[in-house]
């Protein structure tokens, strides 16, 4: 009785920490097909999902054009951490830009940076698919400042870093951001050709094949 008790306990952390992550889909590394995407190295990515890199506090910058799963390898990878005990938060850069900036207009900013805090990871999808105002872009630096050799944060981005001013528009501020998440941070280049449009070429193929041949 006393093991089942216990399993039912972990049981109910891991589903507590799996919300909290408010992941918005339930992919896992497991199901990722690393043989699409050489370039990711599938031993590194397990080998994160353990959480080594969680006690240095450093980051992970998944880097790469849009299509090769760089969304599913962060989820996969904050769902892991969550398997192995870790709390993790899952956000767009749209999103958490919109967070902080309704926390600053009601004076909570430090209140939701330290909420923030609780999290061992925060991952951040789509970071340099929309320009943020100066504003978000000033907040966003905060955020990262803030975890900066505090806590860990997990980045996917489509663009180079040299582009990165794009997106935050300030060259000073873009610069102090990067050095932040570079200097205690794993980068990975994610190279090949987009799943989504592999797959929209296997449907037209396929739905050519299909087509029956018409009399002449």
């Amino acid at each position: 009785m006393l093991e089942q008790e216990v399993a039912q306990r972990h049981e109910n952390q891991l589903r507590q920490r799996l919300k909290a992550g408010a992941f918005p889909t339930e992919k896992r590394l497991e199901d990722f097909d690393f043989s699409l995407v050489p370039s990711v190295p599938k031993t590194r990515l397990l080998e994160w999902g353990q959480g080594a890199f969680l006690a240095a506090h450093d980051s992970v910058v998944l880097l790469g054009p849009s299509g090769l799963g760089k969304t599913h390898l962060m989820i996969g990878l904050g769902r892991a951490l969550c398997l192995a005990g870790y709390r993790v938060l899952f956000r767009t850069a749209a999103t958490l830009a919109t967070e902080l900036e309704l926390a600053q207009k009601e004076l909570r900013l430090p209140r939701l940076l330290a909420h923030y805090r609780r999290f061992d990871l925060v991952l951040v999808d789509e970071l340099g698919y929309l320009p943020f105002s100066r504003q978000a872009a000033e907040l966003l630096f905060q955020f990262f400042s803030d975890r900066y050799e505090r806590a860990s944060v997990a980045v996917t981005t489509n663009l180079p870093f040299a582009q990165w001013t794009e997106i935050f528009g300030e060259e000073r501020l873009t610069a102090a951001l990067l050095d932040r998440l570079i200097h205690r941070g794993h980068i990975l280049v994610l190279e090949g050709e987009s799943f989504r449009f592999r797959q929209s070429l296997q449907r037209r193929d396929h739905a050519g094949s299909a087509t029956p041949a018409t009399a002449t």
